[in-house]
């Protein structure tokens, strides 16, 4: 009662564990890590400052209006004058000779308050600037365009981890399968051998030494179940879902790609990286900058409508003899004929980080060539691994099936069945490795030529 009791338990445990887990397919996982990863709203948010960025280039073609109200309250006390000044020639006192005088009528008291205020608004419009604006806004488009070539390019690379990921998850389920078959087939063959040592057909030293194999399958057994959560859980890291989270992989193969004209993928990887795009808008934008730059040689025209109102107080209220107010239409032309050569050490500073981008973009290009046929190279290798594989497993199938009749009818020993075994074993593995080789070698050409994706945003 005790012991199956404690079956039940194990089984409705397995039963919940196995019900807790779900099967994602591939495209989920994509969706789900380009909605999620933190790097992808990061570029997002870029691309919406450059945006704003842009937004704020358009100012320079719309007019400006400035508002400004000040006033003033102060308050003066004190005394002035004295006993007396001193003349011209003579001396001071109350004698008549020279020119002196009494200052007796000009001593007293300074006790004053004075307030004012002053309203003005002024509207001014640039007529000209060298086309500065114009450029400015130019390169700022530029710039907007570049970052999103930018974030294109990270969610392509957030595509290929997550790819990767889940084919390391689904490597990794396949060698646990395989292990399992072979525990299965070592049971098996554990079960015979203990019917042929009953009856004296052979040895205890036979028994043992499958024994000995059956326990070393159960080990690689744990192994590859430890192997096949720590690949699951890399996956929900990369992917973004919660680690407490039980899921499951199922089977899925990308498409088979042609690889035979290698001059028509290199003109799919040249014309559609998003880093290419993203290095062209750039060079583009410091363009147009270093014109933007140059327009500061050009003279500038503003045209201003200004209106004043002066007051003696607060409220803006002006005494009769006051002025009351002003209005002033201005047409300005301002040229900067010399200040330091800074002007002209800004365009060549914006010279130069062009011409370095555009040697940076030299370099990529032909890096991606470079990655492009390793990536068609291992591709090859492993198809042709893949094939040896699927041939070796079908032999090792037969040469086991073929050993273990052998075995039951007493023309094989055990050794000869443990090394049937151990060879399909081999040649499984082999075959699941090939397989997912073939499956990331695609996934990596994919990512080279940056082939459209429904889940790119």
């Amino acid at each position: 009662m005790r012991l199956a009791g404690v079956t039940i338990l194990v089984l409705n445990l397995l039963f919940f564990t196995c019900g807790t887990s779900r099967a994602i397919p591939l495209e989920e996982c994509l969706r789900i890590a380009i909605e999620k990863r933190a790097v992808i709203k990061q570029h997002r948010f870029d691309v919406k400052a450059s945006k704003e960025k842009e937004r704020a280039a358009k100012a320079g073609f719309l007019p400006n209006f400035d508002v400004t109200y000040s006033a003033t309250r102060s308050r003066t006390r004190g005394s002035y004058g004295s006993d007396s000044f001193g003349g011209f020639g003579g001396t001071s006192g109350s004698g008549a000779s020279g020119l002196g005088f009494s200052s007796s009528g000009f001593s007293g008291d300074l006790n004053e308050t004075t307030s004012y205020s002053t309203f003005s608004a002024t509207l001014s419009y640039n007529l000209f600037r060298g086309f500065s604006d114009y450029r400015s806004l130019r390169a700022a488009r530029y710039s907007t365009s570049a970052q999103q070539f930018l974030l294109s390019a990270k969610v392509a690379d957030i595509i290929l981890d997550v790819r990767n990921a889940y084919l390391d998850a689904l490597r990794a389920k396949s060698n646990l399968k395989v292990v399992t078959d072979a525990v299965k087939l070592l049971k098996k063959q554990k079960a015979d051998t203990d019917v042929k040592y009953q009856v004296g057909l052979i040895n205890k030293r036979n028994l043992l030494k499958v024994q000995v194999e059956l326990d070393s399958a159960r080990q690689d057994f744990l192994s590859a179940n430890a192997n096949f959560d720590k690949a699951l859980d890399d996956l929900k890291r990369v992917v973004g879902i919660p680690y407490q989270r039980k899921i499951d992989v199922e089977d899925t193969s990308l498409p088979e790609m042609d690889t035979g004209n290698f001059g028509h993928l290199k003109d799919l990887v040249l014309q559609r990286r998003s880093e290419i795009k993203y290095y062209n808008m750039l060079i583009a934008s410091l363009n147009e900058q270093k014109k933007s730059v140059r327009g500061k040689f050009f003279p500038s025209i503003d045209l201003s409508l200004s209106y004043t109102k002066l007051g003696d107080d607060y409220t803006m209220k002006t005494r009769d003899e006051g002025l009351d107010y002003e209005a002033n239409f201005m047409m300005q032309a301002k040229w900067n004929l010399f200040n330091g050569l800074r002007d002209y050490s800004d365009v060549r500073e914006t010279l130069f980080r062009k011409m370095a981008t555009e040697k940076e973009l030299q370099d990529v290009k032909e890096q991606l060539v470079l990655q492009l046929r390793h990536a068609i190279d291992d591709l090859k290798v492993a198809r042709n691994r893949l094939k040896v594989a699927e041939v070796g497993v079908k032999e090792g199938k037969e040469h086991y099936r073929v050993t273990y009749e052998s075995f039951r009818s007493g023309l094989a020993d055990t050794t000869d069945l443990l090394d049937a075994r151990v060879f399909l074993t081999r040649a499984e593995f082999q075959q699941t490795d090939a397989f997912y080789d073939v499956q990331k070698a695609r996934a990596r050409l994919l990512r080279i030529i940056e082939s459209d994706d429904k889940n790119k945003s």
